[in-house]
């Protein structure tokens, strides 16, 4: 099984560390990190992370964790 997050984060100047935590505490399990900027010609105050995880716990322990942080959003697909 194959499970992508797609993880919208707004207001990175407040949240970027706390979010770095959590990704850090689950670096054993995220197979694939992608971060894309949302503008071209400045550096946004928002991003999209998307995270590959092989098993539906590890995604599911990585969500309770990240909802906790304000303005996140969080979508996801499984394969």
């Amino acid at each position: 099984m194959t499970i992508i997050l797609g993880i919208k984060l707004s207001d990175k100047v407040d949240n970027a560390v706390k979010f770095q935590e959590i990704l850090t505490k689950f670096n054993c399990i995220i197979k694939l990190r992608i971060g894309i900027n949302n503008s071209l010609l400045f550096c946004s105050d928002s991003g999209i992370i998307l995270l590959q995880i092989d098993k539906e716990e590890d995604s599911i322990a990585i969500e309770k964790e990240l909802i906790n942080i304000s303005g996140i959003e969080i979508q996801k697909m499984v394969f």
